[in-house]
């Protein structure tokens, strides 16, 4: 499960009221993938973000009380700055909804 397997939820789990989702993203962000790079991880956004508005955790959760909403990017190859600044825009969309959008580096520059 990664990036370009738009259609899964890459990890989920829940701690207390938060579901927590996370998504994987093993893709560089060299200039010649950029442009792609950001239209699969807007795909991929757009499926974690279906999946807390249409409520489909509860199949997974029935009996949990689910308020807040984080999908955690785990980047392997450091983000653009077009990236962050794309992240931060979405972000501040998403908190109406209570869905935060968080990322982290976590491989190789």
């Amino acid at each position: 499960m990664a990036i370009d397997n738009t259609e899964v939820i890459d990890g989920i789990a829940y701690e207390e009221e938060k579901l927590i989702l996370q998504l994987y993203d093993h893709w560089e962000f060299t200039d010649e993938i950029e442009k792609d790079h950001m239209f699969l991880l807007q795909d991929k956004l757009n499926s974690y973000i279906w999946y807390v508005d249409s409520e489909q955790y509860k199949e997974t959760y029935p009996d949990v009380k689910l308020s807040v909403f984080e999908i955690q990017i785990k980047f392997k190859y450091h983000p653009s700055n077009f990236c962050i600044s794309y992240l931060q825009y979405v972000n501040n969309k998403l908190q109406a909804i209570h869905i935060n959008v968080v990322y982290e580096f976590t491989g190789e520059n």
